[in-house]
């Protein structure tokens, strides 16, 4: 079974393998993985109950979490118990207290963003100038400072960018391979090269955000605080050592910069092959006319907010959620002989939640599942047969500030071009799976202005 997923991932269908599991074994199954209990599951209830209401019974995954220490270290997206609750409750305020709302400083790089896409109806691959884009805005919110990547700048952002990708999908093959990673050739030292200079970067900002916070009893010597909202420096306050903070920041730096830019390529590729939508949603920007695009009138645009779940439906960036009982515990559904009936769930086994098979099972979505229609999200209500940012204490911190930046990038586009055209020969979505999930052939399009 372990090769198998791994051909699919080589082949660019790894959760469609997972979703054909499913439909053949049923919505909750069981595996032994080089000698692990695995419970898989797809069943919202199960969802609720492991993400929520029995949250205190499951832990991140030790395997996994050894596979991926050398480059994410001990953070909040690795840790369990009192450890993870004091770096929520140290990060989670802080996204609360920023000026998430502010666009202003979004603003600045996707104007940059918008004068590379060309206007003569040429392709333009919108995936790795989105990765440079939310690398630009993520770098400047995290660390007070942009790399640029998206203008010429003294530091090579390609090359950040090029050992970021290749320490996350490094990452990434070590976490599906768990206990066996050993039997598979994986380059150790090209990943290690790779983690070595992301860690080189972010100890630059570490260092900076130490000396600037840097406690004092002569309030006359003490560093003037910034007019700006720097996220390093305010973690910097409580956390002291370099390494510690290292990688608290790299575990929030990763998703920011990965998964918005993810979900934003996703929806072009989508767009790209229903130009009826983009012509939708540019008649309703334009009808915005010239008021400014604050934080509540990005929350009224519905309809933008639709485009962005119905993609993130059909092609997440996470296609599986994994936790190990700490402690015998019980699913409420999944066993007996219609599988309505709850599940004894053992200390020490994984309970691996599936959030791809949900999105595209026709019971729940109808006959047209694998349709892109946004349309679908009017009058919809779904709680937990639907979770991008997963549910319960570990819910994404950052949800809101990705669904306002994201909103705001779309009504930038479709205001600028009046028509989207697909220009990748496949139509089919073939996927790339790293720490996430992203198109491996991108989003290859042609955007064409008014007239």
């Amino acid at each position: 079974m372990l090769q198998s997923r791994m051909a699919a991932i080589k082949a660019g269908r790894y959760n469609r393998l997972y979703l054909e599991q499913y439909q053949n074994y049923g919505k909750t199954w069981e595996e032994n993985l080089a000698g692990t209990k695995v419970i898989n599951s797809m069943e919202p209830e199960n969802f609720q109950q492991v993400a929520s209401l029995s949250f205190q019974d499951y832990g991140k995954l030790a395997m996994r979490n050894k596979a991926l220490s050398p480059f994410l270290g001990n953070g909040i997206f690795s840790q369990d118990g009192a450890s993870w609750k004091h770096s929520r409750d140290l990060i989670k305020p802080l996204f609360t207290r920023a000026e998430l709302s502010d666009i202003d400083s979004f603003e600045v790089h996707v104007n940059r963003f918008l004068n590379l896409i060309p206007r003569d109806g040429s392709t333009v691959d919108l995936h790795p100038l989105l990765l440079k884009l939310f690398l630009d805005s993520s770098t400047q919110f995290i660390f007070g400072e942009s790399v640029n990547s998206l203008i010429d700048t003294p530091f090579d952002a390609q090359e950040f960018l090029d050992a970021f990708s290749q320490a996350l999908q490094g990452a990434g093959r070590r976490a599906q391979a768990g206990k066996l990673r050993f039997v598979f050739l994986f380059d150790n030292k090209k990943w290690k090269s790779s983690c070595d200079k992301v860690h080189a970067f972010v100890d630059r900002h570490v260092a900076r955000a130490l000396a600037e916070t840097k406690p004092t009893d002569d309030p006359e010597t003490e560093s003037p605080s910034s007019p700006r909202y720097i996220l390093i420096n305010e973690i910097a306050k409580q956390i002291r050592d370099p390494i510690d903070l290292r990688f608290q920041v790299i575990n929030v730096f990763f998703p920011a910069r990965d998964s918005t830019g993810i979900a934003l390529s996703n929806a072009f590729f989508n767009l790209a092959r229903n130009p009826g939508v983009w012509t939708e949603l540019r008649e309703q920007a334009l009808a915005l006319g010239d008021q400014p695009l604050t934080f509540e009138l990005l929350k009224s645009l519905t309809f933008f907010k639709y485009v962005l779940f119905e993609s993130l439906r059909l092609q997440g960036p996470s296609g599986r959620v994994a936790r190990t009982a700490i402690q015998d515990t019980i699913l409420p559904r999944g066993g007996g002989p219609d599988g309505t009936a709850p599940i004894f769930v053992q200390k020490g086994t994984i309970v691996a939640l599936n959030t791809y098979a949900p999105n595209h099972w026709k019971d729940t979505w109808g006959e047209d599942v694998e349709e892109f229609r946004p349309k679908r999200w009017i009058g919809s209500k779904h709680t937990w047969d639907w979770t991008p940012f997963f549910g319960g204490p570990r819910i994404c911190p950052a949800q809101q500030q990705v669904l306002t930046q994201a909103v705001y990038l779309l009504v930038r586009m479709v205001t600028a071009f009046e028509k989207i055209e697909n220009r990748d020969p496949s139509v089919a979505y073939v996927e790339l799976t790293k720490m996430l999930t992203e198109s491996r052939n991108g989003a290859k399009v042609a955007l064409h202005p008014p007239g």
